[in-house]
C-alpha cells in the first residue's frame, strides 16, 4: 500500500508528500515524527487514520520506532537498531555523493560476472576461472573466441551475458554524459568541499531560511564570530549567501539527508526562520529527535502557533511582527529607550550581553559590591538569574554571586571581553 492509498485529503496541504515517502514502511524512523506533528497541528483524524492503516496499529509496538514523550520539547527519543541503520546509510549515501551511483553500477556488475562465472559452471561443467574468463572476454567484447565449444544451452548463456553487458555500458555512458552536459561534477565537487568544510565545524548555528528575518539573524550571529549554516533551497540567494561567507547546503530543511549534512550533532543551536510556520514546526521536530541537547529558536508567523512550536520542542519562538510593532510603539512613547536599545545593537557604544559565572570565577562567593565591577571593568550589571529561578532578578549591592549564576551586563565591546575572561 502507497502512502497516497491512506492518507486524507486535506493533509497534504501542510503535510507535502516530499515529507512521508512510504512512512506505512515500519522502518523509518519518520512515522512517530510525522504522527507527533499531526498531533502537535490538531490533525487527531489523520493520527487515526495513520495508526488503522498501518500494519500494526499501536505505534508503540513497533519496532524501530519509539514515540517521544509526551511532555514540552520531546527531548527524549530512544534509538532503536532500525534507526540508526537508516541513519547510517543516511550518512554513508551523503558522503559517496556522486559515487553512489557508480558504486550501485559496480554492484551490478558485479552480479553480472557472478551470476555468468556461475553458469557457465553450471551449465557446461567449466572450472571456475574459464568460466570468469569467458564473461570477461564477452563483456570486453575483444574478439577471443570461446574457450570451448558451447552448446545450444551456453549459447543462450553467453547471448544474455552479452546484452546485459551492452545494456549495462550503455547506462552507464548515458549516466557519465548526463553528469558532465549538467554540470553536476562540480556541483558535487564543491558540495563534497562544503560538507568537508561542515564536518570541521562545532558550535555553529543551523540556519534554516535565508530570507528578510534569516539575512539579519546570519548577519549578526556572524558579527559575533558564529559559524552560520544555511538551508536554503532557492538557487538565486546561493551567490549572496556564499559572498557572505556562509556555509550554504542546497536543500529542502524538510529533508533528512540535508539535516545529515549540517552537523546538528555538534551544532550550538538551529533557527528555522521560514516563513512557512507548518514547515517549522517539522524543522523543530525532526532537529530535536536528531539532537536532544540542541537549543531551538523558531519564527513564528501567527500567535496561535507559538504553542506547537514549543511542543515540537524549540527552546524560544519569536514573533517578528510582534518585535517590529512593539518597537514602533517604544519609538513613539519612549523614544529614548528605544534609541538606547537600538543603539546597543548597532554599534560598539553600548552593548548588552550576559556572561555565565564558572565554578572557578573569582566573582563567586562576593557580593556585586565586593566585585565593584563598575570601577573595575566600567561595566553595569542590570539583573542576575540564578539556577533556582527561570527569571531575570534585579541587582542589590548585597546580591552574592553564586557559579552558575547569570549576568545581564551593560558596557562597551572592549569591557565587556574584559569581563568576559575575568569569568
Amino acid at each position: 500500500m502507497r502512502t497516497q492509498q491512506f492518507l486524507p485529503a486535506d493533509v497534504w496541504s501542510i503535510c507535502p508528500e516530499k515529507w512521508m515517502p512510504d512512512i506505512h514502511k515500519n522502518s523509518s524512523p519518520r512515522l512517530h515524527i510525522l504522527l507527533k506533528y499531526c498531533q502537535i497541528t490538531r490533525k487527531p483524524h489523520f493520527t487515526h487514520q495513520i495508526e488503522r492503516n498501518s500494519p500494526q496499529p499501536n505505534l508503540s509496538s513497533l519496532e524501530g520506532v519509539h514515540p517521544c514523550q509526551e511532555q514540552a520539547g520531546c527531548t527524549t527519543m530512544k534509538t532503536s537498531l532500525r534507526k540508526r541503520l537508516y541513519l547510517r546509510m543516511l550518512r554513508f549515501r551523503q558522503r559517496m555523493g556522486i559515487f553512489w551511483p557508480i558504486l550501485l553500477n559496480g554492484a551490478v556488475l558485479f552480479i553480472i560476472f557472478v551470476l555468468g562465472t556461475l553458469g557457465y559452471m553450471y551449465i557446461e561443467g567449466w572450472p571456475l576461472f574459464d568460466g570468469f574468463y569467458m564473461v570477461l572476454i564477452t563483456l570486453s567484447t575483444i574478439g577471443f573466441g570461446e574457450v570451448y565449444p558451447l552448446d545450444h544451452a551456453g549459447k543462450v548463456l553467453t547471448s544474455c551475458v552479452i546484452i546485459s553487458g551492452v545494456v549495462y555500458f550503455a547506462l552507464l555512458i548515458g549516466y557519465f554524459v548526463q553528469l558532465a552536459s549538467e554540470g553536476r561534477v562540480f556541483q558535487m565537487m564543491r558540495r563534497r568541499r562544503v560538507d568537508k568544510a561542515i564536518a570541521a565545524l562545532s558550535g555553529h548555528c543551523v540556519l534554516c531560511g535565508f530570507g528578510l528575518v534569516g539575512r539579519v539573524v546570519a548577519a549578526e550571529l556572524a558579527a559575533d564570530g558564529v559559524d552560520v549554516v544555511v538551508v536554503e533551497t532557492d538557487d538565486k540567494k546561493s551567490e549572496e549567501i556564499e559572498s557572505a561567507g556562509y556555509f550554504l547546503v542546497r536543500g529542502d530543511a524538510t529533508s533528512d539527508n540535508v539535516m545529515m549534512r549540517v552537523g546538528l550533532s555538534r551544532a550550538k543551536a538551529l533557527v528555522a526562520s521560514m516563513s512557512n510556520d507548518p514547515a517549522n514546526v517539522y524543522v523543530v521536530l525532526s532537529a530535536r529527535a536528531m539532537n536532544p541537547d540542541l537549543y531551538i529558536v523558531s519564527r513564528a508567523s501567527d500567535n496561535r502557533h507559538i504553542s506547537k512550536l514549543k511542543t515540537a520542542g524549540a527552546n524560544r519562538v519569536i514573533l517578528p511582527h510582534m518585535i517590529g510593532g512593539q518597537s514602533i510603539a517604544q519609538a513613539i512613547q519612549r523614544p529614548l529607550v528605544e534609541s538606547f536599545l537600538h543603539r546597543s545593537n548597532a554599534n560598539d557604544e553600548v552593548l548588552l550581553d550576559e556572561f555565565l559565572v564558572s565554578d572557578n570565577s573569582p566573582l563567586v562567593g562576593k557580593s556585586l559590591a565586593e566585585a565593584a565591577l563598575t570601577k573595575t571593568h566600567d561595566v553595569i550589571i542590570l539583573a542576575i538569574k540564578n539556577q533556582e529561578s527561570s527569571i531575570l532578578q534585579k541587582t542589590r549591592a548585597d546580591t552574592v554571586v553564586q557559579a552558575g549564576d547569570v549576568l545581564l551586563v551593560a558596557g562597551s565591546k572592549a569591557h565587556l571581553q574584559g569581563l568576559n575572561e575575568m569569568m
